[in-house]
């Protein structure tokens, strides 16, 4: 009996003391390793991926703008040859319109002669009086067109004897001289009278010549 009681008491020992080794004994965590290979070929490949977007993407837009460019350069280019060429035309048509404006306002002979061609036009058969009375009548300073249909209602020719000539020129003031011959219907007959009329002419902020008075002397 005692035998026995011993052996329980040994077992009952002994059973803390394993419990005690077992709990005393710690595992030994498990650590994963990642593929650390795999993964930093798959960042290379990626990387290479978009450099070469990158470059294709640039390739591109760069072409487009060059495109875009050389497109905008030859629309210019073309623009620029039209605008130059209409200018240039422009340009000429103006100095030669200027050139025969200077040319007919520089010589003061040249506004009689419109004025007597203004008459003419108006006394012939045909023409037109008031018109043309209007017309030489403006080419006075001081015009009279009431004046002017007087005098010449009854003329039915004007005839250039010498044509106008410069006498003097100074300034904005000259004076022109012609020789003309005026035929006049009269008492159901033509009565003529050959003449010679200085024009004193001024010249105003224009350049445009204007009579200012005339001196009619009878041949």
């Amino acid at each position: 009996m005692l035998i026995k009681f011993r052996k329980y008491l040994s077992i009952i020992i002994l059973i803390p003391v394993l419990i005690s080794q077992s709990c005393g004994k710690k595992e030994e965590p498990q650590t994963f390793v990642p593929p650390q290979q795999e993964n930093t070929i798959d960042k290379e490949k990626e990387q290479k991926e978009r450099e070469e977007f990158d470059r294709l993407k640039r390739l591109r837009d760069g072409i487009s703008d060059s495109a875009s460019i050389a497109a905008d350069t030859s629309s210019q280019a073309v623009d620029s040859v039209k605008i130059k060429t209409d200018l240039e035309a422009k340009k000429k048509k103006l100095v030669e319109k200027e050139k025969e404006l200077n040319k007919r306002l520089d010589n003061p002979k040249t506004a009689i002669t419109d004025y007597i061609e203004f008459l003419q036009r108006g006394t012939s058969s045909g023409g037109n009086f008031e018109l043309n009375m209007k017309k030489a009548s403006d080419l006075w300073v001081n015009g009279n067109i009431d004046r002017f249909k007087s005098n010449y209602k009854n003329t039915s020719k004007i005839i250039v004897v010498e044509e106008p000539k410069v006498v003097s020129q100074s300034g904005t003031n000259a004076v022109v001289e012609v020789k003309i011959k005026k035929v006049d219907g009269k008492n159901n007959k033509n009565e003529e009278l050959e003449m010679t009329v200085k024009y004193n002419l001024t010249a105003d902020s224009k350049g445009k010549w204007k009579i200012k008075d005339n001196t009619v002397v009878k041949n």
